[in-house]
């Protein structure tokens, strides 16, 4: 019976994370955004200065792929990106004031999709859920580095 169960979580797993990236997409539609750029404008709003080498390591995303979505944002008018003075190749993140504007409305779709996402759970099992999860990401984190 267990069995069943493990062969059933990836799967589960990536349909879910293909329903919020879907519903993310959404929600961000009218801003030009996509379901990536969140991560980049809420982990800048809370690190004003962080240079994009730091960025891509929190994110555990290639450099090139944060070059990129940089790119994006900066000619959207949400992020300004200026030279880093410890690391002259590399550039340290601010969000404009448009990008500051955007972080409440992140912050409600958020919201709206974890309390939508908790719906018909129970304190107990949404705890025990959120346990597990963490394991699941433990594990998977111990799996990614042996292999690197």
């Amino acid at each position: 019976m267990r069995n069943q169960h493990v062969e059933k979580i990836g799967k589960q797993i990536s349909i879910l994370y293909r329903q919020i990236q879907k519903y993310i997409n959404r929600k961000m539609q009218p801003y030009g955004l996509t379901y990536s750029d969140h991560a980049f404008l809420m982990h800048i709003s809370k690190n004003p200065g962080i240079n994009q080498r730091q960025l891509a390591q929190f994110l555990t995303i290639d450099e090139a792929v944060v070059t990129r979505v940089l790119k994006k944002l900066d000619e959207g008018g949400f992020v300004q990106r200026a030279r880093d003075p410890e690391d002259m190749r590399s550039f340290c993140l601010y969000l404009t004031p448009q990008g500051r504007q955007l972080i409440p409305a992140l912050l409600k779709t958020f919201k709206e999709l974890d309390q939508m996402l908790a719906g018909g759970f129970d304190v107990t099992e949404l705890t025990t859920l959120c346990s597990g999860l963490e394991k699941m990401t433990g594990n998977a984190c111990i799996a990614n580095k042996e292999e690197n």
